[in-house]
């Protein structure tokens, strides 16, 4: 699997997605006559939503719309099945078992249907057609319809006028539970509270790092120039917080912008109520535009309270902090911030070639990637990445 050049990757299901489909079909050639059709509803704004293909007589051909008796015929929401098309295989069993587990846990059993069989002599051309374009398909560039399909307007709202807000039940119990245990055994082998780094570390934090819901919102107060600047995992046993008053804009002097510089994903791998030690927060803090000082009161403070698997957000310039926990065990979670795209990483985000091959664009792009700097040489500035962080940082 190689790391996709800018200038080759598509937007699902547009014309030239379609025609990179029917030309890696065709130079593989198929061993059967075969057809698929494939109707996702509420595409956006100038794509069909439907494409088919056929192969037969050894002639391969595809289009956009509705082929009509397809040996094989897809349903399914358009922004649902988006995060499926964007998983490599290459990624491994789990990692597929686990994209079309949260996938039914984000969307329900409806997200997609699939009526008729492949047959063997195709099945492996349709395998590797699909890790194909799932390094080359990019997530849906229209941040408005992503957000409305995927329910997520409210999160946004609030991330800009509250400076948090929380989506519920991101992931299942069951993933929160995997995560949670590589969480602790990486803090507790480096530190009694906390460890960097977790990109690095197992496949699950690379799944926890795109997630297509904490994207969509990180992005509405970041534009779609975002990357990761870091990600952290905590261990917190029972006992007063261990982090104060503070906003997580340490170098940025005040009067802050308006607009945030970094967006904080707290990850709840258990149950937080307030005896969990959850962080607090100060809704509307951030329209202060400074860091809290000595003498400041906490009036109007709220726990940010929320079920297992679920994540809170919040801005870098909002005031908040770790609260005390008088409930049994620990509280673990992960810390994933998001920065704008002229932010420097925490992280050293310069990932092995097979953690970037296993992935798609958009968690290339979150690694930095597509952004231009360090990349300047004797003959100027890579004017393909400057174009690209010129055209996403104001979307």
């Amino acid at each position: 699997m190689p790391v996709t050049d800018m200038g080759q990757r598509f937007e699902f299901l547009s014309q030239a997605w379609i025609d990179e489909a029917r030309q890696f079909v065709s130079a593989r050639g198929c061993a059967a006559d075969f057809s698929l059709c494939e109707r996702f509803a509420d595409p956006p704004p100038g794509i069909d939503g439907s494409w088919w293909l056929r192969a037969r007589d050894g002639v391969v051909e595809a289009g956009p719309g509705v082929l009509e008796g397809a040996d094989v015929q897809v349903d399914g929401d358009y922004q649902a099945i988006l995060a499926l098309a964007q998983t490599v295989y290459a990624a491994g069993e789990d990692a597929v078992a686990r994209a079309r587990r949260e996938l039914i846990h984000r969307a329900g059993t409806s997200a997609f249907r699939v009526a008729g069989q492949v047959p063997p002599a195709v099945a492996p051309v349709l395998g590797e057609l699909h890790d194909h374009l799932a390094a080359r398909t990019i997530e849906n560039p229209n941040l408005e319809h992503r957000l409305n399909r995927l329910g997520l307007r409210r999160q946004a709202e609030e991330l800009a006028e509250l400076g948090y807000t929380v989506i519920e039940r991101a992931i299942s119990e069951a993933f929160a539970d995997e995560v949670r245990g590589h969480v602790q055994r990486e803090v507790l082998a480096h530190d009694p509270f906390t460890t960097n780094g977790l990109i690095r570390r197992h496949r699950v934090f690379e799944e926890i790092a795109a997630h297509p819901w904490v994207c969509a919102v990180g992005q509405s107060a970041l534009s779609q120039a975002m990357i990761l600047g870091a990600m952290s995992g905590t261990y917190k046993e029972a006992g007063p917080g261990k982090i104060p008053l503070h906003v997580d804009s340490p170098f940025v002097h005040e009067p802050f912008p308006e607009w945030p510089h970094v967006v904080t994903a707290c990850w709840a791998l258990e149950d937080w109520t307030e005896a969990a030690g959850p962080t607090w927060v100060i809704p509307r803090s951030h329209l202060q535009r400074r860091r809290p000082r000595k003498g400041d009161g906490i009036d109007g403070a709220v726990p940010i309270e929320m079920p297992k698997g679920s994540v809170a957000l919040w801005r870098d310039d909002v005031w908040h902090w770790q609260g005390d926990r008088t409930a049994p065990g620990a509280r673990v979670a992960i810390h994933a911030s998001y920065n704008r795209v002229f932010v420097r990483q925490l992280e050293d985000m310069r990932l092995p070639q097979e953690q970037l091959k296993r992935n798609g664009p958009a968690f290339q792009a979150l690694m930095g990637m597509d952004d231009p700097f360090g990349r300047s040489s004797f003959t100027g500035h890579d004017p393909q990445r400057m174009a690209n962080a010129g055209r996403q940082a104001f979307r």
